[in-house]
């Protein structure tokens, strides 16, 4: 997940000498104090201004999280948390899936096992209720985790050179309001800390000028010009079967030329 380019090789041999990862999504509730220490000093490692008390609130109120080991050593190198909850819309119930803390240590950037865990928990949910709306909700004050919903979901609020589908910026902005209160502003569409919050150290994922090549990248930095003081664009994608399957095929299909380039350079 870095901005920076490796040769693929390079990648390749560096992902076989730490290990790569592996995925496992699990209860919250079943985390023992040695899990959570280390997703904390993975969380601080990454964040300024980390707060354990904070963070610890914010596990409390998820039902799942996503676990990623290294598989050759079974070190955490990764979580991210998950609240899921039944709402009420003007249009009828929808199941909303919320991002919470989000982190995976930067020597393992690249690899692909968060996405996919995570596209697994929303296939399952979503073929719970098939005709129920399945919406993920996201607040992110860094572009790469922006990046995950709107090139997986071009049913998205908000996005590059299209004006905001009015469904789903009605339920963005009541789920946001509901959530951070006076904190989210509805015009610019952004959470702005009432106190000292989480922000990303400097020097991790900066936006580069190779990055700002990427038109969702500039969309992000045009509409949260402030995520480096931790002030986060809230977002939300209308989830679709088909979303999934195309971004998942679009994972190994780039895996699969990734390794047959590897093997040609040698």
């Amino acid at each position: 997940m870095s901005g920076t380019s490796i040769p693929l090789e390079s990648l390749s041999q560096a992902t076989a000498a730490r290990g790569a990862l592996c995925a496992r999504t699990t209860a919250v509730a079943t985390l023992d104090v040695r899990t959570r220490a280390a997703a904390f000093a993975l969380f601080r490692a990454t964040y300024d201004n980390a707060c354990r008390a904070r963070f610890e609130h914010d596990l409390a109120e998820k039902q799942h999280i996503i676990l990623l080991y290294d598989s050759a050593t079974n070190a955490l190198k990764g979580f991210s948390t998950v609240l899921v909850r039944e709402i009420e819309t003007p249009s009828g119930p929808a199941t909303v899936v919320f991002s919470g803390d989000t982190v995976i240590d930067c020597e393992y950037w690249g690899q692909k096992q968060l996405q996919l865990a995570f596209a697994r928990l929303l296939v399952r949910l979503k073929l719970r209720a098939p005709w129920r709306p399945l919406y993920w909700f996201l607040v992110s004050k860094g572009y790469r985790t922006y990046l995950l919903l709107a090139n997986a979901f071009p049913l998205s609020v908000p996005r590059v050179g299209v004006a905001d589908d009015t469904t789903l910026r009605t339920v963005l902005d009541d789920l946001a309001t509901e959530r951070f209160g006076a904190q989210y502003d509805r015009v610019c569409g952004v959470v702005r800390y009432a106190t000292p919050h989480e922000r990303v150290r400097e020097g991790i994922a900066p936006i580069t000028e190779a990055a700002l090549q990427n038109a969702h990248v500039r969309f992000f930095v045009e509409r949260n010009s402030a995520h480096a003081e931790g002030v986060e664009l809230a977002c939300l994608a209308d989830v679709r079967i088909a979303d999934v399957a195309r971004a998942v095929v679009r994972f190994y299909r780039v895996k699969v030329q990734r390794a047959l380039r590897g093997v040609s350079a040698r």
